[in-house]
């Protein structure tokens, strides 16, 4: 094909027709040109293929650790739901009017739980692995906003949990340094023992620990219910619009 054109270019010279010739190189110009753009199209397509690829892969991937997500965010909330409904019988309990010391350090004694149930999103390497690699840029800006928003939100209610968890144990511990309750942290049962702690208290201080203590784990549950809700909604925002992706041939 190069001959060809070469032949012909060499002829319109020889035979001194130039204004053919301008025409023909204008021509051979624009054939070239077009055979570039061809060219940076078929790229284009190729490398647009590939990201496609890449971005179904990765959203593959999101989803299932999303899923996974959604499914430990309902389990930790009947987690704390039951825990939240015994610690509010507990302050209705010790705020009734006619309320006696020997009711609360029957809860004390008896009924309060120490634990506390945590909440932990670190199921994030599917996020990290793409974001590391730069792969999350291929996303639609929108869509990888609402990715980030909502990675974004999972690491501020770790951080919120351990904090207000933090406080709890805090509480904890200034309780325990003089009382004690019923559970798998004590080596002494019920009995002889166990009454004993609880017969000679300062009961105010008992009191105020205690509600230190409990007050502090309410709070703990208050304070992260609201950015549990916030995450398990952008989940369900976000999952949609993922499994749209995946599911576009």
């Amino acid at each position: 094909m190069i001959k060809f054109f070469r032949r012909i270019r060499q002829k319109l010279v020889s035979e001194n027709k130039f204004s053919k010739y301008v025409f023909y190189a204008i021509g051979e110009i624009a054939l070239v040109m077009i055979g570039i753009l061809l060219a940076l199209q078929v790229n284009d397509w190729n490398e647009n293929k590939k990201n496609d690829t890449i971005i179904k892969n990765n959203t593959v991937l999101l989803i299932e650790s999303l899923v996974a997500d959604s499914i430990y965010i309902v389990n930790r909330k009947i987690a704390i739901q039951k825990d939240l409904a015994v610690v509010n019988d507990i302050k209705k309990r010790a705020t009734m009017t006619n309320v006696k010391i020997d009711t609360l350090i029957k809860i004390a004694k008896d009924e309060y739980i120490g634990a506390v149930n945590g909440v932990f999103f670190n199921n994030q390497t599917a996020f990290n692995t793409i974001l590391v690699s730069g792969e999350i840029n291929l996303y639609d800006k929108e869509l990888m906003q609402e990715i980030y928003n909502m990675y974004s939100l999972q690491d501020k209610t770790t951080l919120a949990w351990d904090n207000s968890f933090q406080r709890y144990v805090e509480a904890l511990r200034d309780y325990r340094r003089k009382y004690t309750f019923n559970g798998p942290a004590t080596i002494i049962p019920k009995g002889p023992l166990y009454d004993k702690i609880w017969g000679a208290i300062d009961e105010v201080d008992f009191i105020v620990k205690f509600n230190t203590m409990a007050g502090s784990k309410l709070l703990v549950y208050n304070q992260i219910g609201d950015n549990i809700d916030k995450v398990q909604n952008s989940i369900n925002e976000l999952l949609p619009k993922l499994r749209k992706i995946v599911a576009n041939d």
